[in-house]
């Protein structure tokens, strides 16, 4: 049960409303449309509002497209004990370029694998844009302090990042309920536009999807075209933190379940079974659309009667095809062909007294579908690619009386949760058409044991446990963005630390380089220290109170050439080296080199199986940088290295591997930043300490630091450090206020 601590009001965003009019002799009638998210929704808010007294008058808010409304009609009509409306209108041409064009003419096939069918056209984006804009327009409007606002799907992806620019501290979810693809598909979009869907996206709190895969696939494109740090299921943005997770979407399980109770559906049953004749059914029932793999389903039961064909006449195919857009001309010459291989097999194959596949272009009411569902002998659910496909689910829920045998797609996000099916590839014809034999020759007691376990596993995560479950780990996402808010440096944390350096008579202030004081270069060579950086280390170097230590992984020269003339220490190799002042430069310890023998062949070998790769060698370390290379390639080829390393390594104990900002290092594990930062503050009396940095090597210096110092990192990644900045300019600005 969610929390009544989570939200007061939810306010829905999605292309369509929950229903459409309908005509009558007194004028028009609100239909509920179907659909799985409206049945849900509808189901759940009286669920939630009998559930807390708080919500008891509250309505949820629906906002969708509203512009086929008649001109005698207001938004009233639609209004019910359940939902408010609001309804958005976008110019017909802008909707014809947005949700014709765009949606799905390039999402719904790209996101689907078909990137053939896939159209790219500059106007589209332009008008997906402007439709979202509407929508944030009208939301803005009505959200209050306290809403839950949760936005459907692609066509609306861009909305979370609008509405969070108008109200930075809504609480926002998003769902996406196709398929996110791999981002080798992902990335065929144009850069621009890819950039724009992520960072929209990334607007939620909490970002679903139905299967751990999409998840991933999301969460590798968001490192790939915005190079933000993840780590697990947790995505850091410089504003904050944002979840991705997989929620797999339910059904109102009980609801199918018990239906064929209903005098309707059993009056539907008995009619059907009349025409049956004892064969044995296998159902299916589709959308027109290409992602459903309609003729391949059929070339599946062809193979079928021609492996075996001791079946014919003991069994029919009832193949149901739902109409969509069949008004354009891709989907009518997919119909065409459905219809003629339809009658190619009927010809072949039927006789007098039987034909092999009933084929009907239709919509089902419900008590005819859940009595085919209830009837039918096999159901065979073969998409090419489904976000979820809750036919698959609908149909295991509604077998009571005559157990049959699910066969489903392993394309479908249902396989994740449904694998007692009959797994198959769709386009494997002869995989198919045996799925299709040992469905219909399996034992009633082997059927059992598949139905039960998949239908204890649908009706335990039914609709509402999947909402209440989005609703948990929404609030838990922004409970966790509280506390990281917590650790960002905000104006009564900097005067804090302004008046505490300024009360101080001695300070050390340790200052890292790449990602701290200097973004990030395509390559090391090319991150130069800037002259207003170096504006801000002379005021504060000047102070006769201060002490600035730049601590750095880079070479001891490179140091030294960025400050030349600047009074500052320098910690170079993580602390292998230190110079104080005008000294020379002294290691902290001595190793031997040897070790090197056995590192460098093969990261060297490592640079030559993978492009844009070099190594770095200094004093104490050796690091392999993959900064220029694929990233996901380079991902693969770390882990190879990490692994390879670690054997050799395994028998020198004072060797370690680190990992930092596209890096891997090998070094000596006797010294790091800490041990460095504690000799140059051993025996010293500072009254203020203060430690920046961004990498994982950071930390080590972090951790050794008095309680008392001030520690940042920059970024917003869990850390030892006391506090976070959200990015370089931050710190900056920080810096730029210490000094009297």
């Amino acid at each position: 049960m969610v929390k009544k601590t989570h939200f007061e009001r939810l306010v829905i965003a999605a292309y369509r409303l929950p229903f459409k009019l309908s005509k009558t002799k007194k004028g028009y009638k609100a239909v509920q449309n179907s659909g799985g998210l409206v049945s849900a929704i509808l189901a759940l808010s009286e669920n939630f509002r009998t559930s807390n007294k708080n919500l008891k008058n509250s309505k949820i808010v629906w906002a969708g497209i509203a512009n086929d409304l008649p001109d005698d009609v207001t938004p009233d009509s639609f209004e019910n004990d359940n939902f408010d409306i609001l309804p958005v209108t976008i110019p017909a041409r802008v909707n014809d370029l947005y949700y014709g064009g765009f949606c799905n003419d390039l999402i719904w096939p790209l996101f689907h694998y078909f990137p053939s069918y896939a159209v790219f056209n500059n106007d589209y984006f332009k008008a997906y844009e402007e439709a979202n804009l509407k929508f944030c327009e009208e939301l803005v409007k009505t959200i209050k302090p306290g809403d839950f606002i949760w936005i459907h799907d692609y066509q609306l992806m861009l909305l979370p990042e609008m509405i969070r620019k108008k109200l930075p501290d809504a609480t926002i979810g998003f769902f996406l309920h196709i398929p996110f693809p791999s981002f080798e598909i992902f990335r065929l979009l144009p850069r621009h536009w890819r950039e724009s869907l992520i960072k929209g996206m990334l607007g939620a709190d909490l970002i679903g999807f139905h299967t751990h895969d999409y998840t991933q696939n999301f969460i590798k494109s968001v490192k790939r075209t915005t190079g933000f740090e993840c780590h697990q299921n947790i995505i850091y943005t410089p504003d904050k933190i944002v979840k991705a997770d997989a929620f797999p979407i339910g059904i109102d399980y009980d609801k199918f379940h018990d239906a064929y109770l209903k005098k309707s559906v059993i009056d539907e049953t008995l009619k059907l079974k009349s025409h049956l004749s004892n064969q044995k059914l296998i159902f299916s029932v589709d959308r027109l659309d290409y992602s459903k793999g309609l003729l391949l389903k059929l070339q599946g039961y062809e193979t079928f009667l021609e492996t075996y064909p001791q079946w014919r006449s003991k069994v029919v195919f009832n193949m149901v095809v739902v109409p969509s857009r069949d008004n354009i001309g891709k989907y009518k010459e997919m119909k065409k062909e459905i219809e003629s291989t339809v009658g190619r097999i009927n010809g072949q194959y039927s006789s007098i007294a039987w034909r092999p596949i009933i084929y009907q272009y239709k919509s089902l009411d419900f008590n005819e579908l859940i009595a085919l569902y209830n009837i039918s002998d096999v159901g065979l659910i073969t998409p090419l690619r489904d976000g979820m496909n809750l036919v698959a689910k609908e149909y295991i829920a509604c077998q009571v009386e005559n157990e049959g045998v699910l066969i489903l797609s392993e394309m479908a996000g249902a396989a994740a949760e449904l694998n007692e099916a009959l797994i198959i590839n769709p386009v494997d014809n002869i995989e198919m058409a045996e799925a299709i034999f040992n469905a219909l020759e399996m034992k009633p007691k082997e059927k059992h044991r598949r139905l039960e376990r998949m239908q204890n596993r649908i009706s335990n995560y039914n609709v509402f446990t999947w909402a209440f479950d989005f609703f948990n780990q929404a609030y838990d996402t922004k409970e966790q963005q509280k506390v990281q808010n917590i650790k960002l440096i905000n104006k009564t944390i900097s005067s804090q630390m302004v008046l505490a350096y300024r009360k101080a008579d001695r300070r050390i202030l340790f200052l890292d380089y790449d990602g701290t004081l200097v973004p990030f270069a395509k390559y090391p060579e090319l991150a130069i220290v800037g002259k207003d950086t170096l504006k801000i280390i002379r005021k504060l170097s000047d102070d006769p109170k201060n002490q600035v230590v730049i601590i750095s992984g880079r070479d001891k020269q490179f140091l030294e050439r960025q400050f030349v003339g600047v009074n500052v220490s320098l910690v170079a190799e993580h602390g292998y080296y230190i110079k104080n002042g005008i000294e020379n430069w002294k290691a902290t310890i001595n190793t031997d080199e040897q070790w090197k023998e056995a590192v460098l062949p093969i990261m060297n070998e490592y640079v030559s199986r993978c492009y844009g790769t070099s190594i770095e060698e200094k004093t104490g370390s050796i690091v392999w940088h993959y900064r220029n290379a694929d990233l996901e390639f380079a991902q693969l080829r770390l882990h190879e290295l990490r692994d390879d390393l670690a054997e050799i390594i395994h028998y020198k104990t004072d060797l370690e591997i680190i990992e930092g900002h596209k890096i891997l290092e090998v070094k000596s594990g006797k010294y790091d930043k800490g041990q460095a930062a504690n000799a140059l503050i051993m025996n010293q009396n500072f009254g203020f300490i203060f430690a920046v940095g961004d990498d994982k090597t950071d930390e080590f210096l972090f951790n050794s630091l008095p309680h008392s110092a001030y520690t940042i990192r920059v970024g917003l990644s869990p850390s030892f450090a006391k506090y976070n900045v959200k990015d370089i300019p931050v710190l900056f600005k920080l810096l730029e206020e210490l000094p009297n």
